[in-house]
Order: C-alpha cells, then sequence, then structure tokens
C-alpha cells in the first residue's frame, strides 16, 4: 500500500489524491472543519469492510443506494436531493461519496449543483473508477433518451485512492480497469505500457501513472475545448455504441473499452495510418487480461448506427474517431458511419481468418 498525497492542480481547482487508507485519509479530510458530513455508498460496501463503524466513530451519517447505471437516473437525482436537504447539507458541508463510476457521476453532479455547489470526496472502490472516472471532474446522468445527457465540469476537493477495496473486487472488474489502463499505455507508452507487460504488474504503480496521465490530458483541455481531451476516448465510440446496444448487460465498461480499443487500432490499419504489426500487439496487451477482443457477431453492424451517430465527440454529425499511427501517436479522424460499417466489415471477417 502507498502512502502520499499528491495535488492535481487543475485551472479550475486543486485536488488532493490521497494514496492511503480510507480510515487515515479520512482523519485528514475532516480537519477542515465541515458543518456536516454525509456518506453515500451502496449496502454491500458496508457489509464487506465494516464501513459503518468507520462512519459512526466520526459522527458521519450514511445514505445507502442501490448498485447499477439505472442510479444514475433523474429519479434518483430529486431523491437525493430531498436527501440531502433533510439532512441539513449547507454550503459549508462536505459529501463523501464511496463507490464506482455511477455513484461518482451522481453524487458529483449533485454536489456541483446542490445550494450552488458543495465540496465532495470521491472514495473509488473498483479499479475502473480508481484510474478513470474519479479523475478530471466530469459528473453526470442519464436521461431515458440518452447517456450523460446532464452534467458539469466540478472537481472532487479529495480522492481518496485505498487498494484495499480491490482485493474483494471479482477478477472481471479488475480486467475491466485494466482495458482503461491499457488505453493509457497507448496514449503515453512510456513507463505505463512496461508495467503492463510484467507477468505480475504493481496495481498500485498501474494506478498512479494512470493519474498521472489522464490529469495531464486534462489540464491541457479541462473543458474540451481543444480536442486534446477527446483523446482520452480512445475505444470508446465503439465501445459506447455495444454497451447502449446491448442495454449495458452483457459487457462491462472496460470489455467494451476493449473491443472498441482494438477495432480503433484496425480501423487506423485499415486506412493507412498504422501497420497491422500493430494491431496484433495492441491486440496481445488485451488479451493478456482475459479481455474480448473483437467484435461481437450476433450483432447486427446496422443496429449500432444510431449510437455511434449520437457519440458526443461528433460535431455537426460528423464522426470524430480517435484512431493512431503508433504508441504515443493518436488523433482524431474525422468519419461516417458507411466508412466505420465497411472497416468494421473487414475486421469480421479479418479476425475469422
Amino acid at each position: 500500500m502507498m502512502f502520499m498525497v499528491k495535488t492535481l492542480n487543475f485551472s479550475s481547482a486543486d485536488v488532493n489524491v490521497y494514496f492511503k487508507s480510507l480510515d487515515e485519509a479520512l482523519d485528514e479530510i475532516l480537519e477542515d472543519g465541515y458543518s456536516k458530513v454525509l456518506a453515500v455508498t451502496h449496502y454491500i460496501l458496508l457489509e464487506i469492510y465494516d464501513l459503518k463503524n468507520t462512519f459512526k466513530r466520526r459522527n458521519i451519517d450514511i445514505v445507502v443506494l442501490p448498485e447499477g447505471e439505472k442510479t444514475k437516473s433523474l429519479s434518483k437525482f430529486i431523491e437525493l436531493s430531498k436527501i440531502f436537504f433533510e439532512h441539513s447539507l449547507d454550503r459549508y458541508s462536505h459529501v463523501i461519496v464511496l463507490g464506482g463510476g455511477v455513484l461518482g457521476d451522481l453524487c458529483g453532479f449533485l454536489c456541483s449543483v446542490y445550494m450552488r455547489g458543495i465540496s465532495f470526496s470521491l472514495v473509488p472502490t473498483t479499479l475502473l473508477s480508481m484510474v478513470d472516472s474519479s479523475i478530471g471532474g466530469k459528473n453526470g446522468i442519464d436521461l431515458d433518451f440518452g447517456k450523460n445527457l446532464l452534467g458539469s465540469f466540478y472537481h472532487p476537493k479529495n480522492i481518496v485512492i485505498d487498494l484495499n477495496f480491490l482485493k474483494s473486487l471479482p477478477e472481471r472488474e479488475i480486467s475491466s480497469g485494466m482495458a482503461e489502463i491499457i488505453k493509457y499505455a497507448i496514449l503515453d507508452d512510456s513507463f505505463i505500457l512496461d508495467e503492463i507487460k510484467k507477468e505480475r504488474p504493481d496495481i498500485g504503480r498501474l494506478v498512479e501513472l494512470s493519474i498521472d496521465i489522464k490529469s495531464r490530458y486534462v489540464k491541457e483541455d479541462e473543458r474540451e475545448k481543444t480536442g486534446k481531451r477527446a483523446l482520452l476516448n480512445l475505444g470508446h465510440t465503439l465501445g459506447h455504441a455495444i454497451e447502449a446496444r446491448t442495454l449495458y448487460s452483457r459487457f462491462t465498461h472496460g470489455e467494451a473499452i476493449s473491443i472498441g480499443s482494438c477495432f480503433a487500432a484496425f480501423f487506423s490499419y485499415c486506412l493507412g495510418y498504422a501497420n497491422i504489426e500493430l494491431y496484433k500487439e495492441i491486440k496481445s496487451l488485451f488479451c493478456k487480461y482475459n479481455l474480448p477482443t473483437s467484435y461481437p457477431t450476433d450483432l447486427d453492424v446496422d443496429s449500432i448506427e444510431q449510437y455511434v451517430l449520437k457519440d458526443k465527440k461528433n460535431i455537426s454529425s460528423k464522426i470524430r474517431f480517435v484512431i493512431m499511427k503508433d504508441f504515443s501517436d493518436v488523433f482524431i479522424y474525422t468519419t461516417d458511419f458507411p466508412q466505420i460499417k465497411n472497416c468494421l466489415l473487414k475486421w469480421i471477417e479479418y479476425e475469422k481468418n
């Protein structure tokens, strides 16, 4: 377990990242003397980690919400707003959010607008949320007709990276988090690629390096104005489409991003920007962590078109696809669905042979 504190200096806020146990980090966080502190988490986490005692001895009330993507809804947003009000939270209060990306998205969005903004801390409990959703200040909820359509840019005051939470995580969830870490290796192959290739990589080191890489991209384009931050969406155009088409029930986010990233490498090859060896190497990285690396052939290619066209990176119906020339050499390529479909069909045929 690492023991250190880093400060990420974004243009809109400074974020303290505690690489230590939740118990130790809480004592430091509470030194700020908030008027009221409320913890939001899932029931299963309370039971597994005996968090009731952790919060109770610090006079922190606990709110429990259900797991799953459906928690990122307008109805839960309103329900949690009422809970904040009933617990007498004011502008000097603080919320501790303990869970994965879904809970962080919902609570971060609410904290950004409740009383015109109250502070919060994120305690990510999955590898995926440690390396991805907790960093960068993006928050939001889904509507019936689209994902993350309501949201904000609002950073947590603190992030607590407690690797003890990973000990009870299923292997599939560890692999899901590794998909985003491999994505960072494609974006910036320096030290992180070497660590990924080891027989027994240091997870703590991978988390630290991933946070460094993502925060660097966010600092350069915090509000997504220049296109730099959009590069973090490598693998997400197809990945998000597959998630939506399968109703978020068949693939984890990381599994979908693995498929999307492999396709991005093959698409880059089809377009003449990369060679087939790059595709094979990238595919092997995902295979190492038991992630899917080919298109689910029972999904009709035409059935994902509507989801690809709704990708948030798109501008004026132009699909902005992240492709690559090599490791550490990625860029936005403007395309359309017929071109994507043509390459998808070639990819499916290539994988058959």
